[in-house]
């Protein structure tokens, strides 16, 4: 791994430890407000903007 991608790992990981997530909760009512699978979003987004490029 380059220098560049092992110091915005490292920086990730840090946010993480410090707290990135903690305004995050999820609930089983999330599950039946957002139907759409990681799955699904993935093909039906992020692989045709992938493609794009």
């Amino acid at each position: 791994m380059s220098d560049g991608m092992a110091k915005e790992l490292l920086d990730m990981m840090l946010a993480k430890g410090n707290g990135l997530d903690d305004g995050v909760t999820c609930t089983p009512q999330d599950a039946i407000d957002t139907p759409t699978t990681f799955r699904q979003w993935c093909e039906d987004v992020l692989d045709p903007a992938v493609r794009a490029d």
